[in-house]
């Protein structure tokens, strides 16, 4: 849907930015550890052995290809693949400058600074559905009997993508631009801090497009005045952590804004420049900051101000008109790249929670003083690498923790610290992966918030190796065909770096006669969290529960409820979001768990590399390859 996702732009690249490039939205864990979550709940006394997803004899029957490969590229396919490439990256500056470094290689020119479309009135949206129609209609033109393996599944790939953006106009007015996660004026700081400059060309486009965004946001907010019109406008409780967001942002409103100096900063580093210069663009970029960023910024928190109250449906996605279809037919599967009903998310998180705390249990029964001590040290079990450099953590990760996966190079990367005055704005941020370039492989970026280092080893095993950093590293340098780059698999993705990282948990050394009961229990409380969280999503936006009911059910579940609201308005907000961690990483565990039934003896941690060589894609497409592996090696 061209035009949409050009209105969009911004909220996907910040996707991007910590998905193909890491956590999108640039959020933290799922879980909210504290003692209350790592309680036995009293009435765990079954045995949940099911695995839930991938269990059955009929889920583990293997998918049989049986398709007619060609034997050489279909040059025409790939052309198509190249057209929807470009067009993909060009549509906006922030989109180019974050996804190609040098367009000629590629055969495209850098965008006029352009923050994209921002049209979404009744004919934008008409006129960007048929466009994505059209793209669907040529795409199914092509004999598959043409096409090359590679191509085959790269058809694939894109005919599900396309497919499923379809399904996003149904019931386009629940799309929220200012979801209080994922939306703009959450992602448009670090989408701006985190510009490259490789040029002046690139200052010149920074400036022009920090000028755009007050005539770039009016136009956007008309379709929030279009929601609150047709009765789709957000609660209040959102609106206010809306605007929150937006006063905060803008805060002293002049020359000291985290703005100005994190752009000072970062040109005092150019060697491109001339003093004169870095003078100059100083000034411009001021300007630019405070009469156009804030003043947008500004913008939106007074007009959510004005529409506040028109909301006319509290709660979860399922309670407004075409709520439940959009949510189950259009964001599960886009969140989670898992072809599964709501009621099956829910039993399979019900049941894996189960299992977690099943496994909490028995440590408790069979080592009892391990339990304990993991009980009672839970918030400094990693004290002592909570002090140690990031970069020291992370090299130390790609050196001595990798056995169970494929061998690559070393990965160049650096490690940054977030400004100062950034850290609170990023409150909830422990640290984020910035992917590079698609052609510059070396500018691998990891951020870290100075301000939160318990837990700091586990945090950088999800963002860098051999969790998001690893596996985008990884993927690239298969030289997949481009257009597979600039995709949103978040379930592939997080699940990913949720999987990774609980790999290599058994490795760190606690320095206790504990530690492989520690590293489980660790492991089980985590998993416990992110099921938690997706059990509430589940619960709020495809059962109508209510926040009573959300306290009721953590409780229920061995957990204090003190965070209840805060979880509740999460999940209001940001309908399906934190599904891409706990159903993405069951996802995945599911298709292990798949493979080792299957093969028994004879499996390897060879499945990692088929999940790895397939790239991010929907399960479905990823049951494929895992099925391959597995007949490769009965």
């Amino acid at each position: 849907m061209h035009k949409l996702k050009k209105a969009a732009a911004c909220i996907l690249i910040a996707a991007m930015c910590v998905t193909t490039a890491g956590c999108a939205g640039k959020t933290t864990s799922t879980t909210t550890t504290t003692e209350e979550n790592i309680q036995i709940s009293p009435h765990v006394t079954e045995d949940t052995s099911d695995n839930g997803i991938s269990t059955t004899e009929d889920e583990l029957a293997l998918y049989e290809d049986d398709t007619v490969y060609a034997t050489e590229d279909n040059e025409e396919f790939e052309q198509f693949c190249l057209d929807l490439f470009k067009d993909s990256v060009t549509s906006d500056s922030i989109s180019y400058n974050y996804s190609v470094k040098d367009g000629s290689i590629y055969g495209i020119e850098a965008p006029e600074a352009t923050l994209g479309d921002a049209s979404m009135d009744e004919a934008a949206i008409a006129e960007s559905k048929q466009s994505e129609q059209d793209d669907l209609d040529k795409l199914n033109s092509f004999d598959v009997t043409t096409l090359t393996k590679d191509e085959k599944f790269t058809y694939d790939y894109l005919k599900a993508k396309m497919e499923l953006g379809l399904k996003s106009y149904d019931n386009i007015y629940l799309y929220e631009p200012f979801s209080p996660m994922r939306g703009l004026q959450a992602n448009l700081p670090t989408n701006f801090t985190d510009y490259r400059f490789d040029d002046k060309t690139d200052l010149d486009t920074y400036i022009a497009l920090l000028n755009q965004l007050p005539d770039y946001m009016a136009e956007v907010l008309e379709f929030e005045k279009e929601k609150s019109e047709k009765g789709y406008f957000v609660s209040d409780a959102i609106a206010d952590e809306i605007i929150e967001q937006c006063t905060t942002f803008i805060g002293s409103n002049d020359s000291s804004h985290f703005m100005i100096t994190v752009f000072n900063n970062r040109i005092d580093e150019l060697d491109f420049l001339t003093e004169e210069e870095k003078t100059e663009y100083k000034k411009q970029d001021e300007d630019a900051v405070l009469n156009g960023m804030l003043p947008a910024f500004q913008l939106i928190a007074d007009t959510f101000t004005e529409l506040k109250g028109t909301g006319k449906v509290e709660g979860g996605l399922c309670n407004y008109e075409g709520g439940m279809e959009y949510y189950e037919e259009y964001l599960l599967p886009y969140y989670t790249g898992l072809d599964m009903t709501a009621d099956e998310m829910m039993d399979e998180l019900e049941t894996r929670m189960q299992n977690s705390m099943m496994s909490l249990y028995s440590v408790y029964m069979q080592d009892p003083d391990a339990y304990t001590y993991f009980s009672e040290n839970y918030s400094n079990l990693t004290e002592k690498t909570d002090s140690q450099d990031p970069k020291t953590l992370i090299d130390s990760l790609m050196a001595n923790d990798m056995e169970e996966f494929p061998e690559f190079d070393t990965i160049p990367y650096t490690v940054n610290y977030l400004d100062e005055s950034m850290e609170s704005i990023m409150e909830n941020v422990l640290a984020y992966y910035m992917s590079p370039a698609i052609d510059d492989e070396t500018n691998n970026i990891i951020y870290v918030n100075g301000q939160y280092t318990t837990g700091i080893w586990a945090t950088l095993a999800h963002e860098g190796c051999p969790g998001h950093m690893y596996q985008n590293a990884y993927y690239v340098a298969t030289n997949p065909n481009p257009i597979r780059l600039v995709g949103s698999d978040l379930g592939y993705t997080e699940g990913w770096a949720v999987y990774a990282s609980y790999s290599v948990r058994k490795y760190y050394v606690y320095g206790t006669s504990y530690d492989e009961d520690i590293a489980v229990c660790e492991q089980a409380n985590d998993e416990m969290g992110y099921a938690l969280y997706g059990i509430i999503d589940l619960g709020v936006n495809a059962k109508g529960w209510t926040l009573e009911d959300v306290s009721s059910f953590m409780e229920e579940s061995g957990y204090g409820t003190d965070a209840a609201e805060d979880i509740y308005n999460t999940v209001v907000g940001d309908p399906g979001a934190y599904l891409s961690y706990s159903m993405g990483y069951y996802g995945l565990l599911s298709l292990r768990e798949k493979a080792e039934e299957a093969l028994g003896d004879k499996f390897e941690v060879a499945f990692n590399k088929a999940v790895l060589d397939a790239g991010p894609c929907p399960y479905s497409l990823l049951t494929q390859k895992v099925d391959e592996y597995i007949r490769e090696n009965q």
